[in-house]
């Protein structure tokens, strides 16, 4: 149990809700995913435009510091995360995408080069998947299970595409504090639905508004209080360039800081929580059959 660095604040049940029976491994009472967009320059150019030299100059510490500050924190920490890819940015810098594959990171994908997927037809959509997953598994040599759409924006095509094209989780729809097993196709096996929200996201606290690290550690801190009470599930979403700037990268630091020293945070990567939430809903189905 490891002591906190950039905090003052210790673990306390002080005020928290009644624990409720763990639906995780090993006892754990909530469970913590670490994902990681990796988008280049090109979420700042869907969003801004080509011709915005400020945003893109800025998006690119994203592949040349912010990224590899992120892999020493998580190694520092021994704690396994997910990195999401925009095809181009691997396509960019090959040598990062295997860094945290070698790291032991799961690698998703985050589109081909961060254009929306509410804007686009379903054909579009499934090409756009299949390039970015192709040039992710000819990387690492493993095929990708994972997706999150960029921006969060999908539409009614995105999680019948996934399913059909054998990805395992998606993490698109905030819709409470559980993963959902979604089967638009019901012979088929279900896409995990991980939630996110944009109160776990550095966006939130660093772009749209610039604040102090620990005022983003003091809400998470706080929600994952309640998360572990209630026995849930945080999936926190960083960006190289905003996240893992220093002064910003500071609240994952405490943030981890307070998850380890908690001691019954399952730490893990999408693609191992969406695992035990398929295999766990299967068991339960066996134990209570319609």
């Amino acid at each position: 149990m490891q002591t906190p660095r950039d905090g003052d604040s210790m673990p306390s049940d002080q005020g928290q809700r009644r624990p409720q029976p763990p639906v995780w491994p090993a006892g754990h009472r909530a469970a913590l995913i670490v994902s990681i967009d990796v988008d280049g320059e090109y979420g700042v150019i869907a969003h801004h435009g080509a011709d915005d030299w400020y945003w893109r100059a800025q998006a690119r510490y994203d592949l040349e510091a912010g990224v590899w500050r992120l892999l020493e924190i998580m190694a520092d920490y021994d704690v396994q995360g997910t990195f999401c890819w925009v095809g181009r940015a691997a396509e960019d810098r090959p040598d990062a995408v295997l860094a945290a594959h070698r790291a032991g990171h799961e690698i998703a994908t985050h589109g081909w080069d961060h254009r929306t997927y509410a804007s686009m037809s379903r054909e579009e959509q499934r090409e756009d998947l299949i390039r970015t997953r192709d040039v992710l598994a000819s990387i690492t040599g493993s095929t990708p299970v994972g997706h999150k759409s960029p921006f969060w924006r999908f539409n009614e095509h995105t999680v019948p595409l996934l399913q059909e094209l054998g990805f395992r989780w998606n993490m698109d729809i905030a819709a409470g504090d559980l993963p959902v097993a979604m089967r638009p196709h019901p012979e088929l096996p279900p896409v995990i639905q991980l939630p996110p929200s944009r109160l776990w996201d550095d966006y939130s606290f660093f772009v749209d508004w610039v604040m102090p690290p620990r005022h983003a550690f003091e809400l998470w801190r706080d929600d994952l209080d309640v998360l572990r009470a209630e026995g849930k599930l945080m999936c926190l979403t960083l960006h190289p360039w905003v996240g893992g700037r220093p002064g910003p990268s500071r609240a994952l630091t405490q943030l981890l800081d307070y998850a380890i020293a908690l001691g019954d945070v399952w730490i893990a990567r999408a693609d191992h929580v969406a695992l035990w939430w398929q295999e766990r809903e299967r068991d339960l189905a066996e134990e209570n059959p319609s």
